[in-house]
């Protein structure tokens, strides 16, 4: 078992449960696997690698939302899980896609099927 696998005690930090989207990119970016970021801490995150292609022992993870970007070692592999020390730390660009709250949903009551009463004038 790796030091830093799901199950031994050699981490330094808690990662924290997280789903978001993410894609490994490496040979100057020119190639690209999808996967998922299912723990992420400061240090380290645990991925969810999609297809059949194995991620490298190092490459850039990008999470495309949030526009983190950062170099990453393999640590340990089992099936599609792959754990990853981040080897500097992460830099975040501008985001891809920008929380929008509409505003009428803010300052009116949410729609119903039921009559309302009526108001005398």
């Amino acid at each position: 078992m790796a030091p830093d696998s799901p199950h031994g005690n050699a981490r330094t930090d808690s990662r924290r449960r997280v789903l978001k989207a993410g894609v490994i990119a490496y040979s100057g970016r020119q190639v690209t696997l999808r996967c998922s970021i299912k723990d992420l801490s400061d240090c380290g995150a645990r991925l969810h690698v999609e297809g059949s292609i194995a991620a490298p022992d190092t490459f850039e993870l990008l999470g495309e939302l949030d526009g983190m970007e950062v170099a990453c070692q393999v640590m340990w592999r089992r099936g599609m899980q792959v754990g990853v020390r981040f080897t500097e730390p992460p830099r975040f660009n501008e985001k891809k896609r920008k929380q929008i709250v509409d505003q009428w949903v803010l300052t009116h009551a949410k729609p119903t099927l039921r009559r309302q009463p009526k108001v005398p004038a």
